[in-house]
Parts: structure tokens; sequence; C-alpha cells
């Protein structure tokens, strides 16, 4: 059974969550956002593990359909809000032992499939839901999409360590052991469907435009090589070394890093693997792994591991980094942000001003749910299951641009300009969207990061009363971008300058070591520069 090899922060094929912790709880309620969910499940998952599960009480009410040959499907979870259903052919049913041993995994994904497809006419035609085509993929496409897991039931039923398996496109005509295994099908997966509106084997068109992308090593400008030229698409490359191991990408927002459970073919790290084998087919990198993680809506540089050595390298230079303070010219990477903030009134782009290279200091509870809990001073807590309570340091390095410092979105002027910005920015079918977020202004700003925290940037904006424009989680809207029947959502932030200390093989070549040789990345536009641009024409 072939599959994809993703490197060291990949979900790498295998699952620990417990079939019972999923499809028990049909009523839980739809509102519930996924962090709340994801605890959930994993409350349920350690209350279920914790004693040993009757198999029998697994598929109590399970909804039954007969195939040719007396083979029944058996279904548990339909219903469930997460989309998650568990199918199998029941070893008790009337087939005989050869035609039980003939149902390929495909056929009992077809069944489930369809059923899925009746539930959704259900919603359209009693609640009046909206269901798009590619919502309820086919059974090749879920296979694909890496939505499908082979469960072993003795195993989640006694063994506490017991694993699901990720099922491939080639697993198709597979014909498992039906008395013992069982079928996790994520029939409504996540989609990323901005990961096909890039070309993954060209380069970015910034880099041929001055001032717009540039990538230095040692202080030369790196060119775009002429097979690299990007074509109907924008490409995505941003600099290549397969000497050493890495590139950096230019990552579109909307679309995760990793692959998530429900889905294993449209994130970066796969879509860069697939480009890869389509140029370099079986001779390409069995390894790939992104050290510096971005959440999903965020755009921006991206470095990707081509070899394990590599990754080895930047994980110590990510340690420098957190050890030492960014001025201190000694630490291993640097990174600066790019983001679009929104402001509530004048006083505030004055007091968020004098806070330019000033370090700012929050304590965030890693352990909170999102969106996490930022402060400006350390709580104290005798009980730590309450919370883990980390510093947070962080530095405006610079705000507006050379024109002017903020951007009105607000309508109370009665300017279209100021009408049109924010619409694009948010939603265009929202009436008045910075007046229902209570924004007056956007102010765009740079950020480095001091310390590396989850949430970080977008918490301690928060807590600084500028959360980022896009930012939903942390007051900032919801930026909604439409293109070929899809959206997605995408938030005004993005990684726009890396750079750290080029390797070199050491003696053997069995690792790598630093040089005096400078790597510098920089993006000097964003998704929103644009906006601003026409903005800046009208006044």
């Amino acid at each position: 059974m072939s599959q994809d090899i993703i490197g060291n922060n990949s979900d790498n094929h295998s699952d620990n969550s417990s079939m019972t912790g999923r499809y028990f709880n049909p009523q839980h309620n739809h509102r519930h956002n996924k962090e709340r969910s994801k605890s959930f499940d994993k409350q349920n998952l350690l209350r279920n593990r914790s004693q040993s599960i009757d198999k029998a009480s697994l598929w109590k009410g399970a909804l039954a359909k007969e195939l040719d040959n007396n083979v029944v499907v058996q279904m548990v979870g339909m219903d469930s809000p997460n989309h998650t259903v568990y199918a199998r052919v029941d070893p008790n049913c009337a087939a005989t032992a050869e035609c039980l041993k003939s149902v390929p995994l495909g056929k009992v994904i077809e069944v489930m499939v369809d059923e899925g497809w009746r539930h959704a006419v259900k919603d359209i035609l009693e609640k009046g839901v909206h269901v798009e085509n590619e919502t309820y993929p086919s059974a090749n496409e879920l296979l694909k999409l890496g939505s499908v897991w082979l469960c072993n039931e003795t195993g989640y039923c006694t063994d506490h360590n017991a694993k699901a398996r990720r099922l491939s496109e080639s697993d198709e005509m597979d014909t498992p052991d039906w008395k013992d295994m069982t079928l996790r099908v994520h029939y409504v997966p996540d989609r990323f469907f901005v990961a096909y509106e890039v070309d993954w084997t060209k380069y970015c068109k910034g880099l041929l435009l001055d001032g717009c992308t540039s990538a230095y090593i040692g202080g030369v400008k790196q060119h775009v090589p002429m097979t690299g030229l990007p074509d109907k698409k924008d490409g995505v490359l941003v600099y290549e070394n397969n000497e050493i191991g890495f590139t950096l990408l230019n990552k579109p927002g909307g679309m995760p890093t990793n692959s998530t459970k429900t889905n294993h073919a449209e994130d970066v790290a796969s879509m860069y693997a697939a480009a890869l084998k389509e140029r370099h087919g079986d001779k390409s990198t069995k390894h790939i792994s992104i050290p510096l993680r971005a959440e999903t809506e965020m755009h921006g540089l991206l470095l990707v591991s081509t070899k394990r050595e590599f990754c080895s390298y930047i994980n110590e230079q990510l340690q420098l980094a957190r050890s030492n303070n960014l001025v201190d010219g000694k630490c291993g990477v640097a990174k600066t942000y790019k983001c679009l903030v929104c402001v509530k009134k004048p006083s505030d782009i004055d007091r968020i001003e004098k806070l330019v290279n000033r370090d700012l200091t929050h304590y965030v509870n890693v352990k909170s749910a999102c969106p996490k809990t930022f402060t400006r001073t350390k709580p104290t807590t005798a009980n730590p299951k309450l919370g883990d309570w980390q510093k947070c340091v962080m530095r405006i390095t610079s705000i507006g641009d050379e024109k002017f410092r903020a951007a009105c979105v607000s309508s109370k002027y009665n300017d279209s300009n100021d009408y049109t910005l924010a619409h694009r920015l948010w939603d265009p079918r929202m009436e008045m969207p910075a007046e229902d977020l209570g924004v007056s202004y956007v102010m765009q700003i740079d950020v480095q990061l001091l310390t590396a925290k989850p949430h970080q940037i977008r918490g301690q904006l928060a807590a600084l009363g500028c959360p980022i424009v896009g930012d939903v989680a942390y007051g900032g809207g919801s930026c909604v971008m439409r293109m070929h029947h899809h959206m997605w959502q995408r938030m005004a932030v993005q990684l726009c300058h890396l750079e750290f200390n080029m390797p070199e093989w050491n003696e053997d070549k069995t690792a790598l070591v630093p040089t005096d040789k400078k790597c510098t990345f920089h993006l000097n536009t964003a998704w929103w520069t644009e906006y601003l641009n026409d903005y800046e024409r009208s006044i």
C-alpha cells in the first residue's frame, strides 16, 4: 500500500483518536467551534479508553444497507456534527465467508457517500442548507484527499495505544478482514481550494518586479531560472537550494502547512511534495518538513526543509533565536511580520506609534482554548492545571508607510473610498463591515517576535486593542475571499522578512554548520497592498 512520505512534522499516517470519542455524541451543539470540538473529543477519548469496550456496543443502532449476495454495510455517525462516519461490512450478516472477503474498501466508501448525499438532500429540502458539489467528494476523491482511515476494532477496544492508518487511492480495491476492521470516513473533509490557484512548480512573479519579492544569498541577488518562469498562474517558489536541502515558498493564505486529519492532499507540504515528484519523478526527495509553522489563514514566506540535516540545522538556529534577544545579532533566525490591524479611534493611532521599537510583554495561558488568554501581568495560581502562563515579547518596528499612517474605513464621513476599502478588506455582502466591528481605521505595522508562543502576534495585538484584520477569534472580523465558486478565510498577517546564516556541509558530509554568509528573503507586498494603493491614489 503506497503512501507519500512527509517529514517529521507531518501527520505521519497514524492517529490515536478513539472510535467511541466521535460517534456516540450526535447531539453535540453545532455552534461549538473546532477547538471546543477537539477538546470534547479528547475528553471522551480519555474517558472511554480508560477501560475495555464491548465491540458489540460500538455498532448499537447502526444504519444498515444491504448489497448483493446478502452483504450488509453498517454505518454509525451519519448525523454527527463533525461529519465522521464509521463503516464496515457486518461480519454477522448472512453473506458467505467468500463474499465477505471479496468486498473492497472502495465499495464500502461508495455506500457511505451515497448515504451522505441522502442526508445532504434532506438538509437542503427541510432546512434550506446550501451545499456545494465539492462538499461531498466521491469515494475515490475521499481516498485521494486522505479522508479515510482503517481501524482495528480489537485494538480500539483493548489496546490503549492502537492507531488508525490513513488510506490512499492505491488502497481502493483492497479487501481487509471485515471481521475486525472498520473504516473511519470523514465524508465532509476540510477543503483548501486556494491550493489550486497557484503553480507549485514555478517561481513568484514578484521576483521579476523590482521591490516586490527578493532573495539574497551572501548579499548577491538570486535570479529566477528560465525554466521556472510563471505562466498563467502565479508561482510560489522564492528560492530553492537542492544541495543544502531547503526551499522558500510564498505561502498563500487559506491552506494549512501540514495535513489535517481529514485532508492529506491540499496542504503546503503535500502540494510541494507532489510538485517535486512532477518535476523530478522518483528521484524527488522523500523528506518534506516545515520547521517554521504558519497558521492556515496566514500568508507569506515559508521555509521548507527537503533534507533531514537542514531540518536539524534550522531547529538549532531557531533555539538560538529563542534564547537571544533579536537586537543582539547573535540569533540564528530573524523574522519580521507585516500586519494590517484594526484601530477604533484616532487616539489609538498615536498610542500605537509611541510603542514603536519598544519591547511589548504579555503572558499567555498556552493551555487555554482559542482565543487564548493574554494578560499584561503574570497571574499567580497554585494549581498548574488551571493554566500554564508563559512570557511573550514582541516589538513593533514600524507603522504605516511613506504616504500615510492609517486608512479610514468608516462610512460616517460619506466617503466612497473609505466605504470601498472596508468592503474589499472584509465581506462585500455586509452593509457596514467596519461599523459592525467598531473599527474606524486600519493601519499597517511591522512586528518582530522575540519569543515564539502559540497565537503570539494575534493575541498580543488584540491585547493592545488592535486585532489583525480577518482574525475572527481575536476580534478582527472575517475576511472572505471568493474565487472560482469557492470561498476561504484569510488574515492580514504575513511573514515578510526572513534571515538566517547559510549553512555548509562539514568535512564528512554528515551535518550542516553555519557560515558567515547570510540568507535574506523579503516580501514587500501583501494581499491587501493593492487595496491600500488604490486608496492612496483616490485621496
